[in-house]
């Protein structure tokens, strides 16, 4: 009895972190839109020049949404216009660490950081593709903190044109530290994974974090739209 309700309140956890993120990224992704339509729609549809961006409001809008989501370690604007409109390869990367005491925000662009191009990072590549919200990792990111993340990202589209993605980033310690927390046992044995199948945390030996799961030893115990519950057989 007491397994079971431990295991539901690890799963009720998750499922507000991860529900929590995603809105989180969606929301800021509208509020984005918003922001940026009355730029775009006065003339024909075109990329934004790095002058145009109104910085200060969009700080304040990533800062409201780490504010405002207790499991987020970082969010931010991933800029980049279709090509059609965007002929120069533009891009900007507007980002915000919660733990920055003086709000300090990474503001890159070609110019400044010539070895980062998030356009090729999947959670930019398919939140695009998809047209809608992605939930991407767990994965190491060399870029931001060098350890294992996951990122909700959601795409902003203005008269139908991509112009780049709302993202906010969990790392996997702080997922871990909520089913730690919700567990009645630290031996209670059981391995979660995103929805692909991809391990975010274990704790059964010869589960490895960022592993595809391939063990038929497990059983699904619990379905959400972005993780997966397993338990021994």
């Amino acid at each position: 009895m007491k397994s079971t309700a431990s295991l539901h309140a690890v799963i009720d956890s998750l499922e507000q972190l991860f529900d929590q993120c995603s809105r989180s990224s969606q929301q800021l992704a509208l509020q984005l839109t918003q922001l940026l339509t009355p730029l775009v729609t006065a003339v024909l549809p075109t990329a934004l020049p790095v002058h145009a961006f109104p910085t200060p409001p969009i700080k304040s809008l990533i800062r409201d949404a780490l504010s405002t989501n207790r499991f987020a370690s970082g969010a931010g604007f991933a800029y980049h216009a279709d090509s059609p409109l965007n002929p120069q390869a533009t891009w900007s990367l507007f980002w915000m660490y919660k733990e920055a005491a003086d709000g300090t925000t990474l503001e890159l662009t070609p110019l400044t950081h010539q070895h980062l191009d998030f356009r090729t990072f999947e959670w930019f590549l398919k939140t695009k593709s998809s047209k809608g919200h992605y939930f991407h990792g767990p994965y190491v990111d060399y870029i931001c903190n060098t350890s294992y993340t996951m990122t909700s990202a959601a795409p902003i589209f203005i008269e139908e044109c991509f112009y780049g993605v709302a993202a906010i980033d969990i790392l996997v310690s702080r997922i871990e530290e909520e089913i730690v927390n919700a567990l009645s046992s630290p031996r209670t044995k059981l391995v979660v994974t995103n929805s692909f199948g991809r391990i975010i945390f274990s704790t059964l030996t010869g589960y490895r974090v960022g592993d595809i799961l391939g063990s038929s030893t497990l059983r699904l115990s619990h379905q959400h739209a972005l993780f997966s519950l397993y338990l021994p057989l």
